[in-house]
Order: C-alpha cells, then sequence, then structure tokens
C-alpha cells in the first residue's frame, strides 16, 4: 500500500508534465490531427502508381538475395536502389498478414500519409528551435505539407517522398547535433544521413555538407581537447553513416568499394534516357534545356511559397555577405546557410552539369524541405520588417495563401500531382497537355475504369483486358469492387487503351469511352478497339504516337492494354531486337535512332 501511495502521484506528474509540455503546441497537433484525419478520408481515392509494384519487388529481390538466391538482385537493373524505407513497410505487410492486394496497398496508403506528416513534424521542431516562435513553426510546418503536388505523391510514392521526409528529419538532427556537440548526437545524425543516401544517392549532399561544417569548427578550435571532440564525433558521425547507407543494400555487400562506385557512377548518370515534353517541345531527358528544373520548380509550387522562399533565401545571403567571418562561426548563421546551401547548390548542379532527369523534379523533391524551412523566414523577416499593424497583414495574407492551397487542392482531389500555379495557362482547353507532362504514374486510370465499369455494368462490353496495374487500382474503390466486376477485368478481349492523347488522334476504329480531365486538359482517356490487330496497326503506324515511342502491356502472351501517353514517361523501352505482341512482331527498327540505342530496361 505504501509503494502504491509513493508510485501514483509519480505516474501523475508524469503525465502532467506530457500535458504541460504539448499544451503550448496545441496548433500544430490540432493541425497533423486534421491532416491524419483527412488522411484516412481520402487513401482510398489514389489509384496504384507505376512504380510501387517495382518498389516492391525491389525488396522482394534483396531479400532472395540474402537467402543465397544470387540472381534474384545480381541482374537487376534496380539492384543499386536501398531497402530502408521498403523494409519495414513489408515488416507491417507480413505482421498484419495482409495478402489481398486491396488490403496491402490501403495500408500502404497510410503508412506513406503518415510517414510525410512526420516530415511536417520534424519542420515545426526544427523551426521552432531556429526561430523560437510557434506561429512560425506552425508557418514552416504548413508550407512542408500543403505542397499539392507532394500531398498527393505521399500517398502512392514510396521513393522521392520518403527521401524528403528523411531529408527533413537529418536538418534536424543536424541543427540538434551542432548544438549539443555529443558523440550521441553525432551518431544518431550519422545513422539519418546513412539512411538517406540509402534511400537515394543525393543524400551525398548532407553526407558532404556535415564534415565540411566539422573541418571549419577543427580550424576555430582552441586547444586539443576541442580538436578532440571535433575529430571524434566526425569520425562516430560517418561510421555511422557509412553502417546505414551499407546495411539495408544488399548488393554492396560483397564489394563495398568496387560496388560503391559502380552504384555511384550508375545514379549520377542515370541510365534510363526517354523523351520529356518541356514547354511544347520534346526532348531527350539527357539533353534538357539549363531552365529545366527551375521552371518545373516555379510552376507547380504555391506562389506565395515561392515569395516568401525567395525571401528568406535573400536575407540570409545578405547577412552572411555583410559578415563572412560571423557567417562561418556563428551556428545560427551557418546553419542558416547551411539550408540555403541544400536548395541552391543542387539545382545549380543539376543545371550546370546537364544532368538526366526525367518526370518533372520529383528526383529534386527534397529541395521542398530546406525552401519549406526558408519561407518560414521569409515569412519572419516580411513581418518584422514591416511591424504594427502591416505585420498583423503579412500574416494575414500568409493564412489566406494557406486556405487557397488548401482550396485548390480540394478542387483537384485525388489529381493534386498535376497541380500548377498561375505562371502557366490552365485555361485555354488542352493547352497544358500540349506543353507539359500532365502526368506519370497512372493512378488516373483507376478512375477511368471505374467510370467505364459503372456506365457498362449492364451492357454488354464484356470483360476488360488489362496488364495488372489497373486491376489493382479498381480493387481500390470505395465500396470494394464485386467477385463478378473482378472476373469481368480479369476475362478476355475487348481491348482497351488507356491513353492521355485526345481520340481525334487515333484511328476511326477506337472509341472513347471514359475521359479524366485537369484544368481542362485531357490527363487520361480509356479508348475500346474491336480486335487486336487494329490496336496494333495503330501502334505500328505511329497514329497517336510521339516521335514513335509506344507502350505494351500482355498478360500470360495476350494483348492487355496499350498506352499511348502525350505524357512520354509512360513509354516501355523496347530492348534488342524486338519483342513479339500477341502475333505481331515489333522490332527495334519501329523505334527512332535516339532510342534504339537507349539502355533502360522495361519495368512491366
Amino acid at each position: 500500500m505504501t509503494l502504491m501511495r509513493h508510485a501514483q502521484p509519480t505516474l501523475e506528474f508524469s503525465w502532467g508534465s506530457v500535458r504541460r509540455a504539448l499544451a503550448p503546441h496545441w496548433a500544430a497537433l490540432l493541425a497533423l490531427a486534421l491532416f491524419l484525419a483527412a488522411a484516412l478520408g481520402v487513401a482510398d481515392d489514389y489509384g496504384i502508381s507505376r512504380d510501387e509494384p517495382w518498389q516492391q519487388h525491389i525488396i522482394l529481390g534483396s531479400l532472395g538475395y540474402l537467402r543465397g538466391d544470387w540472381d534474384a538482385l545480381l541482374g537487376d537493373y534496380n539492384k543499386f536502389y536501398g531497402i530502408a524505407f521498403e523494409a519495414p513497410v513489408l515488416f507491417v505487410e507480413r505482421a498484419f498478414g495482409l495478402r489481398d492486394a486491396r488490403d496491402v496497398y490501403l495500408v500502404r496508403r497510410l503508412i506513406y500519409a503518415s510517414f510525410f506528416l512526420a516530415g511536417g513534424l520534424f519542420a515545426y521542431m526544427l523551426a521552432h528551435r531556429l526561430f523560437g516562435s510557434r506561429l512560425l513553426a506552425l508557418a514552416a510546418m504548413l508550407l512542408f505539407l500543403l505542397h499539392p503536388r507532394l500531398y498527393a505523391h505521399s500517398f502512392f510514392n514510396s521513393k522521392d517522398i520518403p527521401f524528403l521526409v528523411v531529408f527533413m528529419a537529418a536538418l534536424f538532427l543536424t541543427h540538434r547535433a551542432f548544438r549539443r556537440d555529443t558523440i550521441s548526437a553525432f551518431v544518431l545524425l550519422g545513422a539519418a544521413v546513412g539512411i538517406l543516401t540509402n534511400l537515394r544517392i543525393m543524400g551525398v549532399v548532407l553526407l558532404a555538407a556535415i564534415p565540411a561544417m566539422r573541418a571549419l569548427d577543427l580550424a576555430f578550435a582552441q586547444g586539443w581537447a576541442e580538436r578532440k571532440r571535433v575529430l571524434l564525433t566526425t569520425g562516430v558521425f560517418a561510421l555511422a553513416a557509412a553502417l546505414t547507407t551499407y546495411g539495408p543494400l544488399p548488393y554492396l555487400w560483397a564489394d563495398p568499394v568496387v560496388r560503391a562506385v559502380e552504384w555511384w557512377t550508375t545514379f549520377s548518370d542515370h541510365p534510363r534516357v526517354g523523351p520529356e515534353l518541356f514547354r511544347g517541345t520534346l526532348y531527350s531527358s539527357d539533353e534538357l534545356p539549363v531552365e529545366y528544373l527551375p521552371v518545373w520548380f516555379s510552376i507547380t509550387a504555391p506562389p506565395f511559397a515561392l515569395l516568401l522562399g525567395s525571401v528568406g533565401a535573400g536575407a540570409i545571403l545578405v547577412a552572411a555577405a555583410r559578415a563572412p567571418r560571423k557567417a562561418l562561426r556563428s551556428g545560427r548563421l551557418r546553419f542558416a546557410l547551411l539550408l540555403v546551401g541544400c536548395f541552391a547548390l543542387p539545382v545549380l548542379a543539376v543545371m550546370l552539369s546537364g544532368a538526366n532527369m526525367f518526370n518533372t523534379w520529383r528526383h529534386m523533391f527534397f529541395l521542398w524541405a530546406p525552401f519549406a524551412l526558408l519561407g518560414a523566414l521569409g515569412l519572419r523577416r516580411l513581418a518584422g520588417a514591416l511591424g504594427g499593424r502591416a505585420r498583423i497583414a503579412v500574416y494575414g495574407s500568409a493564412g489566406a495563401g494557406f486556405a487557397a492551397v488548401v482550396i485548390s487542392m480540394a478542387l483537384l482531389h485525388p489529381y493534386q500531382q498535376m497541380h500548377f500555379n498561375f505562371l502557366v495557362d490552365r485555361v485555354e482547353p488542352e493547352h497544358l497537355r500540349s506543353q507539359y507532362e500532365m502526368d506519370y504514374w497512372s493512378h488516373p486510370i483507376r478512375q477511368a475504369l471505374e467510370r467505364h465499369l459503372d456506365h457498362s455494368a449492364q451492357s454488354s462490353d464484356g470483360p476488360i483486358r488489362n496488364n495488372g496495374k489497373p486491376i489493382i487500382n479498381s480493387w481500390l474503390r470505395r465500396p470494394t469492387l464485386p467477385e463478378s466486376t473482378r472476373e469481368r477485368l480479369f476475362g478476355a478481349a475487348p481491348f482497351g487503351i488507356a491513353s492521355s492523347r485526345p481520340l481525334d488522334s487515333w484511328s476511326r476504329s477506337a472509341r472513347e469511352v471514359r475521359r479524366v480531365e485537369v484544368y481542362g486538359s485531357t490527363a487520361w482517356t480509356f479508348e475500346s478497339r474491336d480486335a487486336p490487330r487494329d490496336v496494333h496497326e495503330a501502334v505500328r503506324g505511329r497514329e497517336p504516337v510521339i516521335d514513335g515511342a509506344f507502350d505494351v502491356h500482355r498478360i500470360d502472351g495476350a494483348l492487355a492494354l496499350v498506352m499511348e501517353p502525350c505524357a512520354p514517361s509512360f513509354l516501355t523501352f523496347v530492348r534488342g531486337v524486338g519483342v513479339t505482341v500477341d502475333a505481331f512482331p515489333v522490332d527495334a527498327g519501329d523505334l527512332p535512332a535516339w532510342r534504339r540505342g537507349g539502355t533502360s530496361e522495361p519495368r512491366n
């Protein structure tokens, strides 16, 4: 009894401490709760992206490699992709015994979306440490989360969004480690940067920046004891980073040095080369205009966020130019310069090197992590410079900007990944799709198929044949499709065509069944032909094709689905002499010369 009397007040005090610690941050907690509730409500609205089954193939190949099945990974084109994110997700699937495709992908949607919210939480905590203001911290969190394209990707992109989130977490841990200057803090930071590099090799941005900052600390250190601490913490950082980079990347284990060089060579000059539609012109992805990345970044971000981020970056550069020595020694200003560098230097590197890029700027989504923090700083500078009632107007304008983004996301739902801002023409019909890539993930196929099924439920259209991903897409609708509908999807002919080109570009034997539009531009159409020969002749004759590219999907050797997109990243790259589709050969000679020499592997 005596022990119980003493233990209970301790427990109450503990919970009371937690409540008191969280109470000042009620606005951020409420915002996160609303985002989580929204995720639970809309997760079922997104289809399956093209890369999701492929990502699962990577983790299964890696597990096979660990079990001694060397061929499961050694011959895989994707062997250099780490499994630091996919492995825990697969563990959750296995732990809950998920087998049905609908259950698997719904749980994945919720895991992805929750992980994205964790990135917003790290943005809040870091901004609160930087500015000491809960309002500015909340602004940083909202800037991070309320990017329409990133929001949609947070439900189906298991590569670029996890990298973005871990990048934000690594920035938070960088600030924490340099303030605490302890071994444990740098071990944790090294682990985060290692996981970051495992997910995408662009993690070298922080892998190089942090030792460079420690080198400055070493140069300014006074006395051997301080220098020893700098060297020791840098060493444990490097060791932790190396272990967590190599650990979830089994292919590197057998020959860490040689295969690491091969890894770097592969991803610094990505072998996949394909056409990219940009400003109405079709470019090869390894010969893009120098402005490709900054233009895509600018036309897809919320305009007020672009303004705030630019103000924040400008203020930091001005402060550093006025006091360069302070910028190198001061922890606060130096970290601010790190944020500018993490955004600006990768952009400049891509522009100057002519790096191979595709699918808009998704490989550079991590840029939004430092930019959101720069935006919060820009908001602070604007409010501070104006002061008085004008400060209220600045914060009010920011609130209106956030509200406008929420409204635009609601209107676009579930196609926020095709968001464009007013810097481009969104009014003229079919203008956007003639100028820029609209969609390259194919999750809108789901809506096109569902509408077709709903419309033809009592018709004699017969079963619909497709390549498996749209089948799963249709399973994810609410309510669950009945078994009879699933059987229709797995049946034989007629032959469906998913396309982002308008019907008038096709031969007369095609008929449009359903269309998905965004901003008055066709994102996807589902079309039907009466015979496989009509489909093949359209492909071989290149009627609906930009520059002769095409994508043919098969099930058990039978022609299943032909996708002929205006957005050309939906292309399967044909390698070698030819591919047989049904009884009709498709020769490599049918392809343009620059594509015949490509080294990319088909993903389907």
